[in-house]
């Protein structure tokens, strides 16, 4: 999907509420927790579709690292970047 087509579709879809963006840090969490560092895919709080997790690289102007993932939904778009939880893989 080229530049133009993706921001179109971005314009469409409405952005995860903070509740939202909290189950997802929670799933993440308790993923962490369990030890399954790639196991059941984490699921979009309001479709339910499986999450895509890409990892956010480092900025070089930037002088502290945040370990984040970002986590797209393969069924509606909505997207959320959250911190990595510190016991992660």
């Amino acid at each position: 999907m080229d530049t133009a087509a993706r921001a179109n579709v971005d314009a469409m879809v409405e952005p995860y509420s903070s509740d939202d963006v909290a189950a997802l840090a929670a799933q993440l969490r308790e993923r962490s927790r369990a030890g399954e560092a790639a196991g059941e895919a984490l699921r979009c709080p309001l479709c339910r579709g499986p999450l895509d997790e890409r990892a956010v690289p480092p900025r070089a102007d930037v002088s502290y690292v945040r370990d984040r993932i970002w986590l797209v939904c393969t069924a509606c778009a909505r997207t959320a970047v959250l911190d990595r939880p510190h016991n992660a893989p």
